[in-house]
């Protein structure tokens, strides 16, 4: 029998075996590389924690640190940050204080009316008006006010400001507008007024024009009624004369004059209606249902509130420059 050699660790990969009849080993070359693999991305996965702790150590305070980092900042420089935040506060008042006053102003207005039936127009065409761009403009105009909404500071403050809102009452609306003064801001609200009142008279006088026109055919055919009755009534006359009748008989005369009476009855119905409507009460043009109001005193930010934020501001800003500092130092080193 051929004896069996023990084939080393380092040698058993290219050695014959002899028991295998001659050929190569393959199962511990097997075992080899896929312990190799295994090291090889053990290695790896090492090296990969190496670096991420080389790169997390590269920062220049550790965990422990920088949970003081804030703290040792705020008590190593806190005049300086008390200071910074003072400046903030007197940056954020003096701005405030440089900004122009307002003066807001509000107009309660009622669209124009024939006859008390309803408006002129539809409350929802004078907020569409009020809003159209070339409104702001001829607003101005009308107040005798620049109109150069683009280069005129009071021009654009009414361009920016001027609302309307429609109001839950009969036909009422509301105009508001600030102004760098109360004249300024009550002007523009009468401007805004007379070119509601100018497009609105328009309409108003032919709505008033048609029932004048109605007016003048009643009064026509109330005339012509009276005559119709006029001439009944002569004709009533005439016949009791030729029948040797002193009077006409009150009952035919009654008869023959009713359907006349009816019709003057009605016409003059009509007529007292429309003049009623055309009443300066019932029929007028867009008009103030009170007068313009201006605050008492001027709109400006709250320094109290520019104060806080000026010094949150300040004391941030001073801060983050003493950290920024510090972190610069053991960066450097």
């Amino acid at each position: 029998m051929p004896k069996i050699r023990l084939l080393s660790s380092a040698a058993g990969k290219n050695q014959i075996h002899p028991a295998q009849g001659g050929q190569k080993s393959l199962i511990p070359s097997a075992y080899e590389e896929l312990a190799g693999g295994d090291i090889a991305a053990h290695t790896r996965h090492a090296t990969n924690i190496d670096t991420t702790k080389t790169i997390m150590s590269s920062s220049p305070y550790s965990d422990s640190e920088n949970d003081r980092f804030l703290q040792k900042i705020l008590i190593s420089h806190w005049l300086p940050i008390i200071a910074g935040a003072l400046v903030g506060v007197v940056i954020a008042v003096a701005i405030v204080m440089a900004q122009p006053k307002l003066w807001p102003a509000i107009a309660l207005a009622k669209i124009g009316q024939v006859g008390g039936s309803g408006p002129v127009t539809d409350p929802a065409a004078v907020l569409a008006r009020t809003q159209f761009p070339s409104f702001i403009q001829d607003a101005l105009r009308a107040a005798e006010m620049p109109i150069d909404i683009y280069g005129d500071e009071r021009a654009k403050l009414a361009r920016k400001t001027l609302t309307t809102l429609i109001q839950r009452g009969p036909s009422l609306f509301q105009m508001q507008v600030d102004g760098y003064t109360k004249e300024d801001a009550q002007k523009l609200l009468m401007g805004a007024l007379a070119v509601l009142q100018r497009e609105h008279q328009a309409l108003l006088n032919v709505a008033v024009e048609e029932k004048k026109e109605r007016l003048a055919s009643l009064a026509n055919s109330i005339e012509s009624n009276l005559k119709e009755r006029q001439t009944i009534l002569n004709s009533i006359e005439s016949n009791a004369v030729k029948s040797g009748q002193s009077q006409p008989d009150p009952v035919m005369v009654s008869y023959l004059l009713r359907a006349n009476e009816v019709e003057h009855a009605r016409f003059v119905e009509q007529q007292t209606i429309l003049k009623d409507q055309l009443q300066e009460a019932k029929t007028y043009n867009t008009r103030l249902e009170a007068p313009i109001y201006v605050t008492e005193t001027p709109r400006s930010p709250s320094k109290i509130i520019a104060a806080f934020v000026g010094a949150l501001l300040g004391f941030a800003f001073m801060v983050a420059l003493f950290a920024f500092r510090a972190w610069l130092v053991p960066s450097r080193n």
